[in-house]
C-alpha cells in the first residue's frame, strides 16, 4: 500500500499525525500545510481563517474539533 502524501507539498505524511479537510473531499495535509490551508481562493478573500477547516488525525482517529491546535 503506497504511503499517503500531503495534498499541498507532496511530503510523505506521518500516519500517526496529519490533518484532513473534509470540505476538500478528504484531502490530507501535513501539519505545517494544514495550518496554512484555505479550501479556495474565495476563502482567502472572504476572510476565512487558514487551517480552521481541517481536523487533526492521530493514530487513525480524527479530532472532533476543527483546526490545528498544537
Amino acid at each position: 500500500m503506497p504511503a499517503d502524501r500531503c495534498a499541498a507539498c507532496d511530503a510523505l505524511l506521518d500516519p500517526a499525525r496529519y490533518a484532513r479537510c473534509d470540505v476538500c473531499r478528504g484531502a490530507k495535509y501535513c501539519i505545517g500545510c494544514a495550518r496554512e490551508h484555505l479550501c479556495t481562493a474565495r476563502c482567502a478573500t472572504s476572510g476565512c481563517i487558514a487551517g480552521l477547516c481541517v481536523h487533526v488525525v492521530r493514530e487513525g482517529v480524527a479530532d472532533a474539533r476543527f483546526g490545528v491546535r498544537e
